[in-house]
């Protein structure tokens, strides 16, 4: 199964160069036209930038269900907005039943 990643294209390069699969968008607004293009069941992992998850929320929430993909989410190449330590923290609190995620 394939890897993508949809950032912007500073976020998504390196990962190009990795093989993975890329989805650059120029503004996060323009993520729904990327995702609607995109056939989520042929991907085993999908990064996406927080800026983007923002943006993408209701649909990532849509797969949240099935064992495949994957969604991670990663930090844009500006900087952290901490979405995807609040998303992981509660991932695992919901699988543990406890927060067991040290905060810094």
């Amino acid at each position: 199964m394939k890897v993508a990643m949809i950032g912007g294209k500073t976020s998504t390069i390196g990962f190009k160069a990795l093989g993975v699969e890329t989805f650059a968008v120029d503004k996060p607004e323009d993520s729904p036209e990327v995702w609607s293009g995109i056939r989520p069941a042929e991907y085993a992992i999908i990064f996406m930038t927080e800026p983007i998850y923002e943006i993408l929320r209701r649909e990532v929430d849509e797969l949240r269900g099935e064992k495949l993909p994957v969604v991670t989410v990663i930090p844009a190449v500006v900087g952290s907005m901490e979405v995807g330590m609040e998303e992981t923290r509660a991932l695992v609190e919901k699988a543990v039943g406890a927060d067991v995620l040290f905060r810094q």
